[in-house]
């Protein structure tokens, strides 16, 4: 029989509906992939300007050369304590975190190794298990507490470096003032300095062999970048390396000044500690400075009595006349600590003449033997008579 010729047949029916919204979804598929594309390229371009600017700005203001010192030093201080030390007590807390996880773990897999198949009612098969997540568990184990100890180290690190800042008083600082100051040896500042500006953790700081920081080169020494005379180019005469007597003689007396200008600014029981102190300190001084055979005595006096006293008397004065109840809390407690150190001052200074008073008592000793064998004890006429 002839197929109607107006008559289509099944397939010339079926073929172009189907064929049409096939098209109609690949084009939509294809405008909803252009269109993503293009989304996303503009908004990884906003956000790449975004952070262009931010750093712009950051920048513009880290380099502002109107910026004060102590308000760059409180800038600085932050940006070391949310960068880097917040880092830190993250890894750390992290790495312990999960060390303890996995040891626990670990020790619990050592347990059930230990026990045995017999004692677990399992199968060989099954108990293999357990010595292998054992030997898993345990390197992990090891792996986060190194994290955790790593992230302990840097926390110290970043921390000692904030002291530094805050015990600085300019722009240009000496290493040796900087130990003193912040309780730490000349060594450990040195090889924090060193570390934190090879890191770039103090971007613009300088650190000179003489022992000189310069915190901003860009600020606390211009003339470094300018061309330099043939005087200024000179070889200059090095400064003389002081011993431990000349260090004694220079931060003592730096101290006493110190005592001397915080008189008045911290009421009138802190002015009679003070003076006190004065007075010990200086009687400590002047006795090694006539025997310098007792400066190993006084070692721990110079390096850590003294700044961690003038730390003490410098968060005090930097309350300023702020009367609130835990201001008030600070100085008691401060001026409470003053009387403390005048008492040990003035134990040291004692046991330091315990040992000139028995070489004293033995030098007189000699000297009266020698007097009654040469006969120039008693009447000078009678002993030369009878001589």
């Amino acid at each position: 029989m002839a197929t109607h010729p107006y008559k289509p047949s099944d397939h010339s029916e079926e073929k172009p509906r189907y064929t049409g919204v096939s098209d109609l979804d690949d084009i939509l598929d294809q405008t909803i992939s252009v269109a993503s594309g293009i989304g996303a390229g503009v908004l990884a371009s906003i956000s790449g300007a975004l952070e262009q600017v931010g750093e712009a700005i950051g920048a513009a203001r880290q380099k502002d050369e109107n910026l004060p010192f102590p308000k760059w030093k409180r800038r600085m201080d932050r940006q070391l304590q949310k960068k880097n030390q917040d880092d830190a007590v993250a890894l750390a807390v992290v790495g312990w975190t999960l060390a303890s996880c996995f040891g626990i773990a670990a020790i619990v897999m050592w347990a059930l190794s230990a026990a045995g198949p017999q004692a677990l009612n399992v199968t060989q098969e099954e108990f293999m298990v357990f010595p292998i997540l054992m030997a898993c568990f345990t390197p992990l184990t090891v792996g986060f507490g190194i994290m955790g100890g790593v992230g302990i180290k840097k926390y110290r690190y970043i921390n000692r470096l904030r002291r530094y800042l805050r015990v600085a008083r300019d722009w240009v600082s000496d290493v040796v003032t900087l130990a003193g100051d912040s309780a730490f040896s000349r060594e450990q500042v040195l090889r924090d300095l060193q570390q934190a500006i090879a890191r770039g953790e103090l971007p613009d700081a300088v650190l000179e062999q003489d022992g000189k920081l310069y915190l901003d080169i860009t600020r606390c020494a211009p003339e470094r970048t300018a061309p330099q005379s043939a005087a200024e180019t000179a070889p200059q005469q090095e400064e003389p390396v002081l011993d431990d007597a000349g260090l004694l003689q220079r931060d003592g007396a730096a101290f006493l000044d110190y005592l001397a200008r915080s008189t008045g600014k911290l009421g009138e029981n802190a002015d009679e500690e003070l003076e006190t102190m004065r007075k010990n300190c200086a009687a400590i001084l002047g006795f090694v400075h006539n025997h310098p055979e007792q400066l190993p005595r006084v070692r721990r006096f110079r390096e850590y009595y003294l700044p961690t006293t003038r730390k003490l008397l410098d968060t005090a004065q930097g309350l300023g006349n702020t009367e609130t109840e835990n201001a008030r809390e600070i100085r008691r407690d401060i001026t409470g600590i003053l009387h403390t150190l005048n008492q040990a001052y003035a134990k040291l200074y004692d046991t330091l003449l315990q040992d000139i008073s028995l070489d004293v008592s033995t030098e007189i000793g000699t000297l009266e033997t020698m007097l009654r064998q040469d006969g120039l004890t008693h009447d000078f006429e009678t002993d030369f008579k009878n001589a």
